[in-house]
């Protein structure tokens, strides 16, 4: 019956992508941004389902098992915080610039070199991201159907790979609206369920029990870990290249404001209700192998094996709700703006889609090659590309949009210089040990920062130079 319930729901994520092929084949709005036709409650679910992904979905729990409530509680709250700042300084001013891909905004406001680094930065993070997404989703299906990891990870990669390369942004909008109604439903779910199963004071006592730091309000190792992970979380969701493109495909600006206060409302129900889930896990579960697995352990003890069925396709749904934005907005930095600038030409119209299709499914191939590989704990792959995102995009994006000074040079010294401190101050290097595994990024973008606004002011000063030197010569 589990296996059924998957099956179901991974023909209809197909179906789908079929049911948008024409649409999406109309010219490159309509493959990249959907003819800006987005309305605001379909493209907030959309924008939501961007963060309630495996890293969501599964990590959350993860790390709640490990280092208690405290890293859920501020992780939520950056989050919204996160949206909050972007529905105000990002959100109507990237639907008014009429960009089809991340990387053009930064041509649009500096130059093409500055949108080659854009292009490069984008295709590299956005792979790094879908391997997570991906691993999340196999092993949550190779744990609870027992079958192979190889082929849950080429399950899921072929099934998202074909709605993404038939139905384009329609497809993935209109899918990721769904996954987002399957996610919170899920999780709400098990969470009235938890707390009518059991006393709630048992459940807190126990959790504390199993683990002193359950519901502390800064978490085991302390308040800088929790802090910086709702940082992270924040200053992602505002730089985002797979969430910036949602905006795009908005009917209009307002439309756009809309679609985050839709994405904050699906979310706060969202990781409300992780909160209940995660301490009904550390109180009944306290020995756990895979914490990330801890939401099938809690649903297989609460649900007959008809509903886990459904959760398993949920699971899946988390997986496929980010991964299928990251991969067309992978594709489309490649064929929309890397080719143009390698090869001194656009793309012909007719050939655009076709030429943007069969990227997806190259990138989507590779991705699955990539991730054969036995899965680690999510939230640190995550936590990389999350990282190299804020490094590179969060200071040239936002300057670019509110400072006028900004000059093309300082956001193209700036965002190479944020994205190496990043990569090289990640946990994943191993080269520098930050006292929190999220500080690389943040500290990327301080970098960007610094560098962006002392190269556009020195330019300032020597262009002033200049034309006094220019004054006097004519005088």
């Amino acid at each position: 019956m589990i296996l059924t319930m998957v099956i179901i729901y991974l023909a209809i994520m197909i179906l789908i992508g079929y049911f948008y092929r024409k649409k999406a084949g109309s010219g490159e709005e309509g493959f990249l941004v959907a003819n800006r036709s987005i309305p605001a409650w379909l493209g907030g679910g959309a924008l939501a389902s961007t963060y309630t992904s495996t890293s969501g979905f599964l990590g959350i729990l993860g790390l709640m098992f490990a280092a208690g409530i405290a890293p859920a509680l501020w992780g939520n709250i950056g989050l919204l915080l996160g949206f909050i700042i972007a529905m105000v300084f990002v959100a109507p001013q990237i639907r008014k610039s009429k960009i089809v891909t991340f990387p053009q905004f930064f041509e649009q406001r500096f130059n093409k070199k500055v949108r080659a680094v854009a292009a490069v930065v984008t295709v590299i993070t956005m792979f790094v991201y879908m391997i997570a997404q991906i691993q999340g989703g196999a092993f949550a299906i190779q744990y609870v159907l027992g079958i192979n990891y190889e082929l849950a990870v080429a399950v899921i990669g072929l099934v998202f790979i074909a709605y993404v390369a038939l139905g384009g942004s329609y497809a993935s909008i209109a899918t990721s609206f769904w996954q987002n109604l399957m996610m919170i439903l899920a999780m709400v779910a098990v969470a009235l369920i938890v707390i009518l199963s059991q006393d709630w004071s048992q459940i807190v006592t126990g959790s504390v029990s199993n683990n002193p730091i359950a519901i502390n309000i800064w978490g085991g190792p302390g308040p800088l870990f929790s802090l910086s992970f709702g940082l992270l979380l924040s200053l992602g969701v505002i730089c985002s290249p797979h969430v910036v493109m949602r905006y795009s495909a908005a009917i209009d600006e307002k439309t756009a404001v809309k679609t985050t206060s839709s994405a904050i409302t699906y979310l706060s129900v969202f990781y409300l209700a992780t909160v209940f889930v995660g301490l009904y896990l550390v109180a009944n579960f306290p020995e756990v192998s895979n914490p990330d697995m801890g939401f099938f352990l809690v649903v297989e003890e609460l649900f007959p094996k008809v509903v886990i069925g459904l959760f398993v396709a949920t699971v899946i749904a988390a997986a496929m709700s980010t991964t299928d934005a990251q991969l067309l907005t992978a594709a489309s930095a490649i064929t929309t703006d890397l080719y143009p600038i390698l090869f001194k030409k656009d793309l012909p119209k007719d050939k655009a889609v076709k030429a943007t299709r069969w990227i997806v499914i190259i990138i989507g191939l590779l991705t699955i090659l990539v991730t054969l590989r036995p899965p680690e704990l999510i939230f640190l792959v995550m936590a990389l590309a999350q990282s190299l995102i804020i490094g590179a995009f969060l200071c040239p994006l936002l300057l670019g949009l509110w400072w006028k000074k900004t000059t093309s040079q300082g956001a193209f010294i700036g965002m190479i210089g944020g994205f190496m401190a990043s990569a090289l101050l990640s946990p994943a290097m191993g080269l520098v040990n930050l006292p929190s595994p999220f500080l690389s990024g943040p500290a990327g973008a301080l970098v960007s920062l610094l560098l962006t606004v002392f190269i556009s002011l020195s330019q300032q000063k020597t262009e002033s130079r200049g034309l006094i030197e220019e004054d006097r010569k004519i005088n």
